[in-house]
């Protein structure tokens, strides 16, 4: 059995990457203002879900059980402790609005009817109060979550913590959806985005968990929950159960949108299937649904450390595109083309991310929630 070894050059290197990707973030600021925003608002977003999707899934598992949440503890735990670093990313959005939400300088003549009615809701000072009160919950959500599954299993005695916890986190997670995604485009309404969105979290920091915990051990031989099943199924079978979740709720939206026969709504979908979104569409149909779901079905695919390392990374690179698809469209006049705004961009956030998360990958010690203790073994 192969032991995890994640050593600090790790984050070495993912702060060479952030290094050069803020800087050029920061010509971009001067050269493309909006193009950079645009770029920086999908990686964070991208970024963001991974430890709010690590929350959910311990504190299902603090509720359900199960040996598949205690091998996945370690990775999601220091996914998790990238809550401090992940929530900062969204402030140069907040420092020009104007750039990124059309409802946020636009005179309210020019704004369509059905948008000026939420001008109530949809303004910069209340959407600055709505992500403080979300940041808050979240910080003292994470800590409690790194607290409750430290190895010393100091959780709560009974299942109550936990469910409160998703339930607070449900909140924020629907309030959050709704002012930094669908507020792009406030014409869209969409009573089930949020559930997507919490959905799609999960699946990615599943993802990533199952990819990291399958590169540094052979989770292939270790015992599952049940005889003549292993760890690496469990753990499979499990993000397998996610991506059905997402692609339900995902096709459902859909479908109500089409039946229903709504302009506005449809219209979300237009954008996203023309000037090469289209192309990006089907990689996601590929990605998170078609290659998983005939992988996830084959057990020898299941029991294989490269299969199972490849679905993980396939299933995270599909997420990823998944954000991309949902959130850049409308922030693009020229269509679905990557620009160097984009790449600085996403070294710069995800470089930054990224020495946070092999930083606590590496020593579990250093989680800043430790609620000071330390890790044993």
């Amino acid at each position: 059995m192969r032991r995890p070894a994640w050593p600090d050059g790790y984050s070495a290197l993912a702060a060479v990457v952030a290094a050069a990707g803020l800087a050029l973030c920061g010509a971009g600021l001067f050269l493309d203002p909006r193009t950079t925003l645009a770029g920086w608002l999908t990686a964070a977003l991208f970024l963001l879900g991974l430890p709010l999707g690590a929350m959910t899934i311990l504190m299902v598992h603090g509720l359900t059980g199960g040996r598949w949440g205690d091998a996945l503890r370690p990775p999601l735990r220091a996914v998790v402790a990238t809550l401090p670093l992940a929530l900062p990313l969204l402030l140069p959005v907040l420092a020009r609005p104007d750039l990124v939400f059309p409802w946020a300088a636009a005179d309210q003549a020019t704004l369509p009817e059905a948008v000026r009615q939420k001008l109530a809701y949809l303004n910069v000072p209340f959407l600055v109060a709505r992500f403080v009160a979300c940041a808050l919950v979240w910080l003292v959500l994470g800590w409690l979550t790194i607290t409750w599954t430290a190895p010393d299993r100091r959780g709560p005695r009974s299942g109550r913590g936990y469910a409160i916890g998703l339930v607070a986190h449900g909140l924020a997670i629907t309030a959050f959806a709704i002012d930094w995604m669908l507020s792009i485009e406030p014409e869209f309404t969409s009573t089930i985005y949020a559930m997507i969105e919490a959905a799609a979290e999960v699946v990615g920091a599943c993802a990533l968990s199952l990819t990291m915990m399958a590169a540094s051990r052979a989770i292939e031989t270790m015992p599952g929950g049940e005889e003549d099943v292993a760890l690496g199924e469990d753990l499979a079978n499990m993000l397998f159960g996610f991506v059905l979740l997402w692609t339900y709720l995902s096709f459902m939206q859909w479908l109500v949108v089409w039946a229903g026969d709504l302009p506005e709504e449809i219209h979300w979908y237009i954008v996203r299937g023309q000037d090469g979104w289209q192309v990006l569409l089907w990689f996601i149909i590929a990605l998170q649904f078609a290659v998983p779901f005939a992988g996830f079905l084959s057990r020898p695919v299941k029991r294989s450390h490269r299969g199972l390392l490849g679905l993980g990374a396939i299933v995270l690179a599909g997420h990823f595109a998944d954000v991309v698809w949902r959130v850049r469209p409308s922030l693009s006049s020229a269509g679905a083309q990557l620009s160097w705004p984009d790449l600085a961009a996403m070294a710069g956030a995800g470089g930054v991310w990224c020495v946070g998360f092999f930083h606590a990958l590496a020593r579990p010690d250093r989680i800043w929630l430790w609620h000071g203790r330390h890790a044993r073994g």
